[in-house]
Order: structure tokens, then sequence, then C-alpha cells
């Protein structure tokens, strides 16, 4: 059976961004799907070629405009790129109702959470450690119940740390399903939805060579079945 993962598309082609997108792909490919990616211009024909796709992925990437969840923008608030935020949006509008598996990474848990009607915390610091990104850099509890222990079969995981915000005020339906030492929420998921489970951290820098990491991929492509 064939596969095909959407993903909006994460801007111009820098070698950082070619770079990030590579990870992501081989993750799944290791899963046995491949990517399509999604324009950001809401169109008849755009959405048509996302409700095609068997999943959603919502990558990572910068930060999201605080209006969008009721801020006034915090001085400490990194880079925002308002036309990703709007397609991402109608991104989530049309494919959640599906009902059809939905990943989220870094940013893709932020804007999973905004979708929702949550907040997040504007900027946390000392929470990124480029370097160690393959490595990981600090523990996460899982949470027993949670689908993310089911998937993992892990109780906790050594996890890395690329980004400076964070789910604050969880969104409708979402539920944390691992946190940090700090109490900072690390995973999230919607029990409601049969696959809609997102990450703070990046699993795709360390899924080559940690097997509860790529088993989120494969769970994830698995559940397109």
């Amino acid at each position: 059976m064939s596969i095909t993962v959407a993903m909006p598309r994460m801007g111009k082609n820098t070698l950082m961004r070619i770079y990030m997108k590579s990870k992501y792909i081989l993750s799944l490919r290791r899963a046995g799907a491949r990517v399509r990616w999604i324009p950001w211009e809401d169109t008849p024909k755009n959405r048509a070629l996302l409700l095609s796709c068997d999943a959603l992925l919502m990558p990572g990437g910068v930060d999201i405009e605080p209006s969008r969840y009721g801020q006034e923008t915090d001085p400490k608030c990194g880079t925002i790129n308002t036309a990703r935020d709007a397609a991402e949006l109608w991104v989530l509008e049309t494919f959640y109702p599906t009902k059809k598996p939905i990943l989220g990474i870094c940013r893709g848990i932020q804007m999973l959470n905004v979708f929702r009607g949550g907040t997040l915390h504007q900027h946390i610091p000392d929470h990124s450690d480029f370097p160690n990104r393959a490595k990981g850099s600090h523990n996460v509890t899982v949470l027993p119940e949670s689908k993310l222990a089911a998937i993992t079969g892990a109780k906790s995981l050594f996890v890395n740390s690329l980004h400076h915000q964070a789910l604050d005020k969880l969104g409708e339906g979402l539920v944390v399903s691992a946190v940090s030492d700090e109490g900072i929420v690390e995973a999230a998921e919607i029990p409601e939805h049969p696959f809609c489970i997102a990450f703070q951290w990046h699993p795709e820098h360390l899924s080559k060579t940690k097997a509860e990491q790529q088993r989120i991929f494969d769970a994830f492509v698995k559940a397109c079945n």
C-alpha cells in the first residue's frame, strides 16, 4: 500500500531548510511513506491535493504570531511568518475533520495547540541545544496511559531541544503525554482523534539511531491503514 504524507511547505530552500526537510523525509521513508508538499495558497486545487493524502505532518519552523492566540508580541518572541501561520491554519481546518493521522513536531505541536484554542509561552530561555540534536540533551517523562507510551514502550525518553517556545494553556481536546523535569509539555495528543499526537522535540533527528524515536513515525504511517 502506498502511503502519502502531506507536509505544508516550509519556505525558501536555504541549506538549513533543505537539511531539515531531509530528516523528515528519511524518517517517513523508513516507515514506508512518501511526502507530498502542499502549497501555501488556499485554493480548491490545493485543498483537494491535501485531502488526497493519507496523513499530515506539521513540521518545525519559526514562531507563531501571538495575536493568533490572543497575546501581544513579547520582545523575546522570535521570527514570525504570518503567511505560513495562515497556510497551516487552513491546512488543519481542512484536514482535521477527516480523522486521518496527524503528527506535529516542534512548531507543529504549537500550531496544533493554537488551532485548538490553546496558548503558548513566547520565550523559554536557554532551552535550545542544536549541537546535540542527533544525540539528545534531556530526559522527558512519558505518561503511562498515553498513546506515546503505547508506541514507544518507554517510561522516559532522552530527547533533543530545538525550541524556545512551548505549550501553555492546552487547546480543546489535548492532553499531556510527556513532560520535562522542568514541567514543560514535551508531547501532547488528542484521545478522541484516531491518531493525533505531537512533540516539542524533533524525533526526525534521533530516529536513525534510536529505535523508540523511529517507532513514532512507524506508528504514524501504520495508522493510515
